[in-house]
């Protein structure tokens, strides 16, 4: 009983680990597209009002900086305003607490069925999850696009 225990436990705190770091992604991808998009927003500003000319060190600088933060938000605008990060963080907030109130209902049943269960669900998600991100998109050959199929001829059905 102590080892199921002691899975339970484990179980538990992955999952409490896992909705604490989600929640701290969160906050810094959103904090970085708020700032990416602070400087989008001032910096052609700054140089439009003429509080300094493009011409000048600062004007440079300035526009090398917008160039290089427009570039990363596009590249990165899907994950830093995204709201799947949301998503995520509630559902694991959720399946762990269903899990926990399973475990509690369950007293001392069947505890093991219940391990099973929830660690294979979060596996799942957690799995999901990993699809989503750069390195595992990159990593999944996608399907042809639709325009490579087959014309279909006047009259047929397409199948």
């Amino acid at each position: 009983m102590a080892d199921v225990e002691a899975l339970i436990q484990e179980l538990d705190d992955r999952m409490r680990l896992d909705c604490r770091r989600l929640s701290q992604w969160r906050v810094v991808h959103r904090t970085t597209g708020l700032l990416y998009t602070v400087v989008l927003i001032f910096v052609p500003a700054v140089l439009a009002v003429g509080f300094t000319s493009s011409e000048t060190v600062l004007g440079k600088v300035l526009l090398l900086t917008a160039a290089v933060v427009g570039g990363l938000n596009v590249t990165f605008k899907p994950y830093l305003h995204s709201q799947s990060r949301r998503a995520a963080v509630n559902t694991m907030r959720r399946l762990r607490d269903e899990f926990r109130a399973e475990v509690v209902g369950t007293g001392d049943g069947d505890l093991l069925a219940v391990y099973r269960k929830y660690s294979t669900t979060y596996a799942t998600i957690f799995e999901q999850r990993g699809g989503e991100l750069v390195d595992g998109r990159l990593s999944v050959e996608e399907p042809p696009p639709k325009s490579a199929e087959l014309p279909v001829k006047a009259g047929e059905v397409p199948t």
